[in-house]
């Protein structure tokens, strides 16, 4: 069954780095912990790039996965075709789906594409090039040629019936929508179901590619073409706050209020608290404050986003361009979230959380979040100061059930104690 896009906001998304995930470094290695990731509550399994990447110009000594040389080859360090396609069949098995990476925007500087066609490649000055400075390690490509867009296509079109279910695709608001179009398409017809989670980039990012005359579409016009995008749009605010930069939880929820304001009424946001570009969220909140964010971050409206190691509360940031294994700790008191994080994916899956209404208040260092629909309603109260507070819900007096904790809270007129449990309420209208 093809769910609605708005069902998406229910899944939780599990992020792998394949050559860090094991010591195996290989496809393998994921297939042996697809009961792990499963137990997490994982919907979508979601693998960065697997491909052979760039010796030209290459970042570190195994260089950067978003260096691509071949689009529909596998670096042999990642394993084999047949390792993948094994993988794919055991996820599938679990009840999983599986998105691979795909970086469209620029390839390496020695790849297939630019030997066999220099000419689909931007040009500056003349010269082969690349808009952002510091992508040393890559070539831009230019959609302007339909030749490009086609091969493309059927290099996507490979994949998918290969069996993938969909696609993260790199930095998708730099690549020009004439692309998305007629990719997106193809792809639907070729499966129905197809999953498409794009990387939208920070608002900044699109307003210095614009200064430039660079084609950089805005998280508005992605969503013609996409079913999830990053949320990278309240980047500034999440990262203050987040990163413990001096930013406020009041400006980081207020740019997500604004979102439902912004784009079409079915769209889904990817709740990250980290990923591979991101200092891991555990090297800045420990402990029963990690667990709160955490449990504030399953809440928010759209798709729960994981990336491996986070289970663990690891704080290691594992490097983009060298083999830098994820520290699997699950025996340190208080560290191992798997059990945590499993019980806020179920939660998740409640059918509120697609179909309610969301709205979001704060009160001092208390965010206060809701849903509604016609048949249902949900409160969550995230408590971030180091001390009980006292808070205005929107629910009838009366003793509930914190879903969280399976303990009791009481509400006493129109207010309840928030300690350092987060807590989240259901009740039928």
């Amino acid at each position: 069954m093809i769910m609605e896009k708005r069902d998406l906001n229910n899944q939780t998304i599990y992020q792998v780095f394949v050559r860090q995930f094991s010591k195996t470094h290989d496809f393998a290695g994921v297939t042996a912990r697809l009961d792990a990731i499963k137990a997490l509550g994982t919907d979508i399994l979601y693998l960065m790039p697997f491909y052979p990447i760039g010796k030209v110009g290459r970042k570190g000594s195994v260089g950067s996965p978003y260096a691509i040389s071949d689009y529909t080859a596998i670096d042999p360090m990642n394993g084999t075709l047949e390792q993948f396609c094994t993988l794919l069949r055991e996820a599938h098995k679990r009840g999983m789906k599986v998105i691979i990476d795909m970086v469209l925007n620029h390839t390496s500087r020695d790849s297939v594409l630019l030997n066999e066609h220099p000419e689909w490649f931007y040009h500056a000055n003349g010269q082969i090039a690349n808009k952002v400075g510091d992508w040393a390690d890559v070539y831009d490509l230019d959609y302007s040629h339909d030749a490009l867009c086609d091969a493309i296509i059927g290099i996507l079109s490979y994949w998918v019936q290969l069996g993938v279910d969909g696609f993260r695709m790199d930095v998708c608001s730099l690549v020009p929508a004439r692309l998305w179009e007629k990719a997106v398409k193809t792809l639907h017809a070729l499966n129905p179901g197809l999953i498409m989670l794009g990387e939208s980039v920070e608002i900044g990012f699109v307003r210095e590619l614009r200064r430039m005359g660079c084609d950089a579409m805005s998280d508005g016009e992605a969503y013609n073409y996409f079913d999830i995008l990053y949320s990278y749009d309240t980047f500034d605010t999440q990262s203050a706050f987040c990163e413990k930069k001096g930013g406020t939880l009041a400006a980081w929820l207020k740019d997500i209020l604004d979102q439902e304001g912004r784009y079409p009424i079915d769209f889904v946001k990817a709740r990250y608290l980290d990923n591979h570009d991101r200092a891991r969220i555990a090297s800045f909140w420990h402990g029963e404050t990690l667990k709160m964010l955490w449990a504030l971050n399953f809440y928010l409206k759209g798709t729960a986003f994981l990336y491996a190691g986070d289970e663990t509360s690891s704080a290691k940031q594992n490097s983009l361009f060298e083999v830098d294994e994820v520290d699997w700790h699950f025996g340190e008191e208080g560290k191992d979230l798997s059990a945590y994080i499993s019980d806020l994916a179920a939660i998740k899956k409640h059918k509120i959380y697609s179909r309610g209404f969301f709205d979001a208040k704060v009160q001092g260092e208390t965010a206060v979040l809701g849903y509604e629909s016609a048949e249902e309603r949900s409160q969550g109260v995230f408590n971030f100061s180091d001390a009980e507070r006292e808070v205005r819900v929107d629910l009838p007096d009366g003793t509930y059930e914190n879903l969280i904790t399976h303990g009791s809270v009481r509400v006493t007129g129109g207010r309840l104690l928030a300690g350092r449990d987060a807590i989240v309420i259901e009740l039928k209208n």
